[in-house]
């Protein structure tokens, strides 16, 4: 499935995701289903390229987790500062249930 998107850097090493059109059936699953696709791509390994010259060069590999917190919301019900607020209190559960992993906001119709 794919869905109209914005991403943008919201500060630091946090980013929001906006998801449009999820419709009226099962909306948390589908929030579900692509906060779970972000979370295990940016688990992949990144090669990085350490040096300047090839010579003196080497590759790396680094691994990064994210916590990712969601909330559901339709019909401009919420401010967009309530939005915000609520993903970024189930962020911080996830990264209290060990990181790696996303968590619904209580409020939100489904939990993960």
């Amino acid at each position: 499935m794919s869905y109209p998107y914005t991403v943008a850097r919201f500060g630091g090493d946090e980013f929001v995701v906006l998801l449009g059109d999820l419709g009226d059936t099962e909306p948390d699953a589908k929030a579900g289903v692509v906060a779970e696709k972000i979370r295990t791509t940016l688990a992949q390994p990144f090669l990085l390229t350490v040096g300047q010259t090839a010579a003196t060069h080497k590759v790396v590999k680094h691994y990064c987790s994210a916590s990712i917190g969601v909330v559901v919301f339709m019909n401009h019900d919420l401010s967009q500062e309530e939005v915000l607020k609520r993903a970024d209190d189930a962020m911080y559960q996830a990264k209290e249930a060990g990181r790696n992993s996303i968590r619904f906001h209580k409020g939100s119709p489904a939990r993960a």
